[in-house]
């Protein structure tokens, strides 16, 4: 590779990097595409006995609600992604707090602000829409480290379906709307 150019790519901010590749990267739709479409995006409709989940010789599979039928009317975000925040506040599902049902949830009411995001707005981590259909124990100590600075978060980590990319982009929405996720406004913001 030419040296001058690999000289010129160092000397590129981390965070206008981070946003050409994204620029370069396809959009979630085209991602979904790419894999066969996805029913949240698209309306494309698998039938449960074919969707390379469930067992199709097994007798049950007929008598699961299809996924399609079961989140018809679930309110949905710019993009087309369900807005589960939105369906749980509305009372469209209620969630189990176990396998079992009878698991005691904590909801618990607070922000963690993630500081280290670069040139970009602060992260903020709302606790309560987390809380209210996923214990503690889902997330800590396995996904992240309750302790303040224990947890070394990056956009690529997040990508490879690591820390927020366990869920977000799999069964919650993609982490591709930055503002999402980075609203809170830095104290010297623009200055460098």
């Amino acid at each position: 590779m030419n040296k001058n150019f690999v000289q010129s790519i160092e000397r590129v901010p981390a965070a206008l990097l981070a946003l050409l590749l994204l620029l370069c990267l396809p959009s979630s739709a085209a991602w979904a595409e790419e894999a066969g479409g996805q029913y949240q995006l698209h309306g494309d409709v698998v039938p449960i006995p074919e969707d390379g989940i469930h067992d199709p010789e097994n007798d049950a599979v007929h008598t699961l609600q299809a996924p399609a039928e079961a989140i018809k009317g679930f309110p949905r975000d710019a993009r087309g992604v369900i807005n589960w925040v939105e369906t749980l506040d509305r009372g469209l599902i209620a969630p189990r707090t176990g396998l079992t049902g009878e698991e005691k949830m904590h909801s618990v009411d607070f922000d963690v602000i993630f500081r280290n995001t670069a040139s970009m707005p602060y992260v903020r981590f709302p606790h309560l829409p987390h809380t209210q259909w996923l214990t503690c124990k889902n997330c800590h100590p396995a996904i992240f480290l309750p302790q303040r600075g224990g947890n070394f978060v990056t956009m690529a980590a997040i990508m490879e379906g690591e820390y927020c990319g366990v869920c977000h982009g799999k069964v919650a929405f993609p982490p591709l709307e930055c503002n999402r996720c980075h609203s809170v406004a830095r104290e010297n913001a623009g200055l460098r």
